[in-house]
């Protein structure tokens, strides 16, 4: 099997990278950085980098399906040098979300990129992207794991049956290969802006998330452990949560899965 290529040098030089950590192979980059959490932060914000990811891992324990040619990495970041509240911390998935809708959109402008939350973007109704951002604390130093795998030059149409009509990638939208250290970059520089837009501009990064939000004015279902809630979508409030309008009032969604929309 041949593995695609980054350019480390190149990664380092045209973003605010500190160190990667590249592997050929791995089974999930989320896991990968938390095991090596200590050197990581040391140098953060630091990245691990596959590939090829063989189990990659989603939330509520979901996997990731790849193949070559998908980007699959983990940013390493110190949680207290971001300056955003521990009460705010969820909008960066918010923000991740962005930043590759932003990067996505910039190479494929032919298309239209959305958000789905809590941490999806989608190309009309295929999902293209997902994230995973994690929280841990080595000895007092909290540090955020900003999982994040985008369909880049792996089509689709190899994937599982189930897979395929609810997923695309950057190929099989624009009919031709990227390169994956370019799309690497854009989306790495674009989530600095996103990051940093949460503590200087929030009304503004709020703003944008409601503005390429699939889910706005829709009849959804939320999936809350066992409970399931009703509701027409409001939007998406300053602290991340889904806003819903239900027979009894509004409810306000922190986590959860968008079982129907």
């Amino acid at each position: 099997m041949e593995f695609p290529s980054f350019d480390v040098s190149r990664l380092l030089r045209e973003s605010s990278l500190q160190y990667v950590e590249y592997h050929q192979k791995l089974p999930s980059t989320n896991s990968t950085a938390q095991a090596l959490l200590e050197p990581l932060l040391e140098q953060a914000p630091s990245l691990v980098l596959t590939s090829m990811q063989t189990a990659g891992r989603g939330r509520k324990g979901n996997q990731w399906w790849s193949a070559p040619g998908a980007l699959t990495f983990t940013l390493v970041v110190a949680a207290d040098d971001l300056s955003v509240s521990v009460e705010r911390r969820p909008l960066i998935s918010l923000a991740a979300g962005l930043a590759v809708r932003d990067a996505l959109s910039e190479l494929a402008s032919d298309h239209e990129f959305w958000l789905k939350w809590p941490n999806d973007v989608l190309s009309g109704t295929q999902k293209i992207s997902g994230i995973l951002v994690e929280q841990h604390t080595l000895e007092t130093r909290p540090a955020l794991l900003i999982g994040i795998g985008v369909n880049v030059n792996n089509s689709l149409k190899e994937a599982p049956a189930e897979i395929c009509l609810r997923a695309t990638s950057l190929f099989d939208l624009s009919g031709h290969s990227s390169d994956l250290t370019t799309v690497l970059i854009a989306i790495l520089q674009r989530l600095d802006f996103r990051i940093a837009q949460l503590t200087g501009q929030p009304r503004m990064a709020l703003s944008d998330a409601n503005r390429f939000h699939l889910l706005a004015g829709r009849s959804l279902c939320v999936q809350q452990g066992e409970e399931r809630i009703y509701g027409d979508c409001v939007g998406i409030d300053e602290d991340g949560q889904l806003v819903l309008q239900c027979e009894d009032g509004i409810h306000r969604c922190s986590s959860g899965i968008v079982a129907q929309w």
